[in-house]
């Protein structure tokens, strides 16, 4: 079993599945609880850009529901394998660069948490490798200009990315640019060399 077929295997286990479709949503309803604060200072048509990673746990709560009554979609999985991936990889990055803010003493606990929890997204994500297949242009397009103009909400237009340090918005903002282009880059990759190999 090569490590595809690991990950694969949370997800095509029913009862396995089970356990991580509650773990899930009990993951999204903290992170919205998480960002209430910042969603009563923030205009109700803005929430879409607020919540990035409950948001993206939802997108994987409903792929494993649709995935027990026996329907997928390439176009939803990749998509959200790329925000799982990338919000992951920018709160870990978040964490450390503040890290003597967010692991201080009277916080290091409940981050850790936070930190956990985010690389637990990278790991759910996995589960979907194994499925995922080549896409049209048109779908690659519409999944990257989703996260373009997430990026521009958040950083350049509304400034409904996560209340972070002041200090580390630049540094956040070009990470976040930079997921954008590696995730998807990397995925798409993925997704046509894995086509080319059936």
């Amino acid at each position: 079993m090569n490590i595809i077929d690991f990950f694969f295997w949370f997800k095509k286990e029913p009862r396995v599945r089970i356990i991580m479709l509650i773990s899930c949503i009990i993951g999204m309803l903290f992170g919205f609880y998480y960002y209430q604060w910042q969603f009563k200072i923030t205009p109700f048509y803005l929430w879409l850009f607020v919540p990035d990673s409950p948001f993206f746990t939802f997108m994987y709560v409903l792929i494993l529901i649709f995935y027990s009554f026996g329907a997928r979609s390439n176009t939803f999985d990749a998509f959200a394998f790329i925000g799982l991936n990338k919000v992951g990889l920018w709160t870990i990055f978040v964490l450390f660069w503040n890290h003597d803010y967010y692991f201080s003493p009277a916080t290091r606990d409940f981050r850790i948490v936070i930190l956990l929890l985010h690389i637990g997204m990278m790991a759910v994500a996995a589960t979907l490798l194994k499925e995922m297949k080549k896409l049209k242009m048109g779908n690659y397009l519409l999944i990257l200009g989703f996260f373009i103009v997430s990026d521009l909400m958040d950083y350049v237009i509304a400034g409904t990315h996560p209340i972070i340090p002041e200090g580390s918005v630049t540094a956040a903002m070009w990470a976040a640019a930079a997921l954008t282009v590696m995730t998807c880059a990397l995925t798409f990759y993925y997704l046509e060399k894995k086509s080319e190999e059936i």
